[in-house]
């Protein structure tokens, strides 16, 4: 449980009037309130995870998160935009967390600002600890830009603080909330390859718009486009821009993978599509001593017409 006085100090420190709050969370958990001329958005420091996100104009937010994610410290939150690093997956070596360590930990405000524009953004930044070089011995620091207006960014800085090189994988691993998952499509990886994690990775083409229909866990190779989620239901498309990034992962574990994820309800699967932002598998990126890796992303909206 987060002290209140903490939360108090972040807003002496951080918050702007009527603009950005810190408040205190399911479980505890110290949570940023942003509430703009643009869109209103949540994000948490504990993970460094944006929890919601929806435009002034816009009635569902863009995140899905389920009723049953944990909101407690060693647990990772399912929905929103979790943050995997330094490993993307299971990690090579045993009994490591899948998807790396900084989604289970806190992270710290470095800055909170308001824009020239009157966009919002926040800095987090997170350095590694005795209890992460226990599972990751590299030096580095993780700088987190979360812009918000009528268009969400994420910019996330790798930087390598040691004396030698390390190679990482990662992902922005964005869980949409969708009005039905069997009516979106998924536009711009038409005829880029994908290896199949439920079919033992095998490479495959991809032939026309992603649509869904069954358990889906595809990491598309070589991407270089725009991306739009096409959602009929909510009448809306929100397009994807991303650098840095040589993988698209979409992801949906369908009805059988949803009753044994225990942090997803049921029927949960209907209602997200992850699309996500990602340095996976062999397209690791290294990094070289005292250099810095830029991965972004942004999502806008517009109506389908």
């Amino acid at each position: 449980m987060i002290d209140t006085i903490n939360i108090h100090n972040l807003n002496d420190e951080f918050g702007v009037a009527n603009e950005v709050v810190f408040i205190e969370g399911k479980g505890g958990l110290p949570l940023i309130k942003v509430s703009n001329k643009k869109a209103s958005a949540l994000v948490s420091i504990y993970a460094g995870q944006v929890l919601s996100f929806k435009p002034v104009d816009e009635i569902e937010d863009f995140m899905f998160i389920s009723e049953n994610a944990y909101f407690q410290e060693g647990k990772s939150i399912k929905g929103g935009i979790p943050i995997c690093w330094p490993w993307f997956g299971a990690s090579d070596t045993p009994n490591l967390p899948n998807h790396g360590f900084v989604r289970d930990n806190y992270w710290s405000v470095s800055s909170v600002d308001i824009l020239d524009d009157g966009d919002t953004k926040i800095k987090l930044r997170f350095l590694g600890t005795e209890k992460t070089k226990a599972l990751w011995t590299y030096s580095f620091s993780l700088t987190l830009d979360i812009t918000i207006g009528e268009s969400l960014t994420l910019e996330l800085f790798t930087e390598n603080t040691g004396n030698k090189a390390f190679p990482m994988t990662e992902a922005l691993h964005t869980y949409f909330n969708v009005g039905d998952a069997t009516q979106v499509k998924v536009l711009g990886l038409e005829k880029t390859e994908y290896l199949n994690k439920s079919e033992n990775f095998i490479k495959v083409c991809q032939i026309g718009a992603i649509t869904i229909s069954e358990e889906t866990d595809h990491i598309h190779i070589d991407v270089k486009n725009d991306l739009t989620l096409f959602d009929p239901v909510f009448n809306r498309k929100i397009k994807i821009s991303s650098s840095g990034n040589k993988n698209v992962v979409v992801w949906n574990p369908w009805d059988k993978g949803s009753e044994k994820i225990k942090d997803l309800e049921k029927d949960d699967y209907k209602h997200f599509l992850c699309v996500e932002i990602a340095n996976a598998t062999a397209d690791n990126v290294k990094i070289q001593p005292g250099t810095i890796y830029r991965l972004l992303t942004k999502y806008s909206v517009s109506t389908i017409e």
